[in-house]
């Protein structure tokens, strides 16, 4: 028993991190996704960070929930992209934790993205974007794809 304990313990931590990688795969395995509009309140700047912050104005407005934690969930409108479609002080299934304040949904989870190096020149200097968003049945989120809607614009 003494020679199997030291290696239990690195195996039980491989183990954990697989797991863990594999729960974030299985958002978008089990998960619906969702195209949200987006606007950055800080450009792409490579120098500063490779992250870019992101604001969605269909968690804007009035809800009937005190300020604080929230659940959410989601649907698809008319335009073809995602809004809020329950808010709720208790928590229920599907549903994504969030923080309400100042007549704003946040959730954590998707107020940054992560520019992958690739991804870069495509939106460096953009403001408005569209987000894809795996909500997995259990509220957990996944953004994976950020595009530049400047371009359609002009």
């Amino acid at each position: 028993m003494k020679r199997l304990t030291p290696l239990l313990v690195p195996i039980v931590q491989v183990l954990i991190a697989v797991g863990f990688i594999l729960l974030v795969y299985a958002v978008s395995w089990f998960g619906e996704t969702y195209t949200f509009k987006a606007t950055s309140y800080e450009p792409y700047d490579p120098f500063f960070g490779d992250f870019v912050y992101l604001e969605y104005d269909s968690f804007e407005g009035r809800q009937d929930v005190e300020s604080g934690t929230v659940y959410v969930s989601f649907k698809t409108g008319d335009d073809g992209y995602a809004t809020i479609d329950r808010v709720s002080s208790r928590p229920f299934f599907g549903g994504t934790r969030a923080n309400y304040y100042d007549r704003q949904v946040y959730i954590d989870d998707m107020s940054s993205y992560r520019v992958a190096e690739e991804e870069t020149s495509a939106i460096e200097g953009a403001k408005t974007f569209e987000v894809d968003v795996d909500v997995a049945p259990w509220g957990m989120v996944r953004p994976h794809d950020l595009r530049s809607t400047e371009a359609e614009t002009e």
